[in-house]
Protein backbone atom coordinates (compact mmCIF):
# COMPACT_ATOMS: atom_id res chain seq x y z
CA UNK A 1 0.00 0.00 0.00
CA UNK A 2 1.36 3.59 -1.04
CA UNK A 3 1.66 6.00 1.71
CA UNK A 4 -0.34 8.94 1.04
CA UNK A 5 1.04 12.61 1.49
CA UNK A 6 -0.01 12.79 5.05
CA UNK A 7 1.35 9.74 5.89
CA UNK A 8 4.72 10.62 4.51
CA UNK A 9 4.70 13.95 6.02
CA UNK A 10 3.80 12.54 9.56
CA UNK A 11 6.56 9.72 8.59
CA UNK A 12 9.60 12.61 8.20
CA UNK A 13 8.41 14.45 10.85
CA UNK A 14 8.88 11.28 13.35
CA UNK A 15 12.44 11.12 11.67
CA UNK A 16 13.08 14.64 12.63
CA UNK A 17 11.72 13.62 16.22
CA UNK A 18 14.11 10.26 16.48
CA UNK A 19 17.14 12.32 16.03
CA UNK A 20 15.67 14.98 18.93
CA UNK A 21 15.26 12.11 21.30
CA UNK A 22 18.76 11.19 19.87
CA UNK A 23 20.53 13.96 20.92
CA UNK A 24 22.33 11.87 24.23
CA UNK A 25 23.38 9.41 21.44
CA UNK A 26 20.12 6.67 22.01
CA UNK A 27 16.54 6.61 22.29
CA UNK A 28 15.13 4.93 25.06
CA UNK A 29 12.19 2.63 25.33
CA UNK A 30 10.23 5.40 27.32
CA UNK A 31 10.81 8.08 23.68
CA UNK A 32 10.00 4.95 21.43
CA UNK A 33 6.90 4.09 22.58
CA UNK A 34 6.01 7.69 22.79
CA UNK A 35 7.09 8.02 19.11
CA UNK A 36 5.39 4.76 18.16
CA UNK A 37 2.32 6.09 19.98
CA UNK A 38 2.26 9.25 18.11
CA UNK A 39 2.81 7.87 15.02
CA UNK A 40 -0.61 5.59 15.78
CA UNK A 41 -2.31 8.61 16.63
CA UNK A 42 -1.72 10.15 13.12
CA UNK A 43 -2.87 7.10 11.55
CA UNK A 44 0.81 6.19 10.10
CA UNK A 45 0.63 2.79 8.79
CA UNK A 46 1.85 0.42 11.65
CA UNK A 47 4.77 -1.61 8.69
CA UNK A 48 6.12 2.45 8.02
CA UNK A 49 6.30 3.20 12.20
CA UNK A 50 8.25 -0.47 12.63
CA UNK A 51 10.75 0.17 9.86
CA UNK A 52 11.27 3.35 11.11
CA UNK A 53 12.44 2.12 14.58
CA UNK A 54 14.34 -0.29 13.70
CA UNK A 55 17.57 1.29 13.22
CA UNK A 56 17.11 2.89 17.08
CA UNK A 57 16.46 0.09 18.43
CA UNK A 58 19.12 -0.91 17.17
CA UNK A 59 21.31 1.26 18.42
CA UNK A 60 22.06 3.12 15.37
CA UNK A 61 21.54 7.35 14.55
CA UNK A 62 18.01 7.96 13.04
CA UNK A 63 18.47 8.62 9.00
CA UNK A 64 17.97 12.02 8.07
CA UNK A 65 14.38 13.61 7.32
CA UNK A 66 13.21 14.88 4.26
CA UNK A 67 14.02 18.82 4.95
CA UNK A 68 12.24 19.80 1.97
CA UNK A 69 9.24 17.69 2.91
CA UNK A 70 9.58 19.37 6.12
CA UNK A 71 9.61 23.02 5.37
CA UNK A 72 6.36 22.78 3.52
CA UNK A 73 4.49 22.66 7.18
CA UNK A 74 7.74 24.22 9.04
CA UNK A 75 5.22 25.43 12.00
CA UNK A 76 3.77 22.52 12.69
CA UNK A 77 7.29 20.33 12.64
CA UNK A 78 8.81 23.02 14.94
CA UNK A 79 5.55 22.81 17.33
CA UNK A 80 6.01 18.59 17.89
CA UNK A 81 9.92 19.34 18.11
CA UNK A 82 9.24 21.85 21.18
CA UNK A 83 7.16 19.82 22.15
CA UNK A 84 9.06 16.37 22.30
CA UNK A 85 11.52 18.25 24.24
CA UNK A 86 9.56 19.74 27.08
CA UNK A 87 7.75 16.02 27.25
CA UNK A 88 10.44 15.41 29.86
CA UNK A 89 10.05 18.81 31.89
CA UNK A 90 13.64 19.19 31.15
CA UNK A 91 15.69 20.87 28.80
CA UNK A 92 19.20 19.85 28.12
CA UNK A 93 21.85 22.42 26.35
CA UNK A 94 22.19 19.82 23.58
CA UNK A 95 18.32 19.83 23.00
CA UNK A 96 18.18 23.54 22.92
CA UNK A 97 21.22 23.93 20.18
CA UNK A 98 19.30 20.78 18.09
CA UNK A 99 16.02 22.70 18.46
CA UNK A 100 17.87 25.89 17.08
CA UNK A 101 19.70 23.63 14.17
CA UNK A 102 16.37 22.28 13.40
CA UNK A 103 14.75 25.93 12.77
CA UNK A 104 17.57 26.85 10.80
CA UNK A 105 16.91 23.99 8.78
CA UNK A 106 13.85 24.60 7.92
CA UNK A 107 14.30 28.54 7.46
CA UNK A 108 17.13 28.23 5.21
CA UNK A 109 15.76 25.55 2.64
Amino acid sequence: MALSDDDRFNLEVLKLLLHVAWVDGAVDQTEANMLLGLGRSWTVPEQALQKLLEAVKAGRRPSEPDWDLLRQRSDDVLQAARALVLADGKVEKGEIALLKNVQAALMNG
